[in-house]
């Protein structure tokens, strides 16, 4: 299985989170989502899908 686009998009929201000055927590937060949900994404270590 290829991780590639997964590990690219979790690097793009690290770098727009940091960019923005949000810990993972209070993107999480803004977001509805747990805090290790979001590392994981960031870590490419999650599927994410889109609503």
């Amino acid at each position: 299985m290829n991780n590639q686009p997964r590990k690219q998009l979790g690097n793009n929201i690290k770098q727009l989170r940091t960019s923005l000055g949000l810990s993972q927590e209070q993107l999480a937060e803004k977001a509805g989502l747990h805090r290790t949900y979001v590392g994981a994404v960031e870590r490419g270590e999650r599927n994410v899908s889109f609503r």
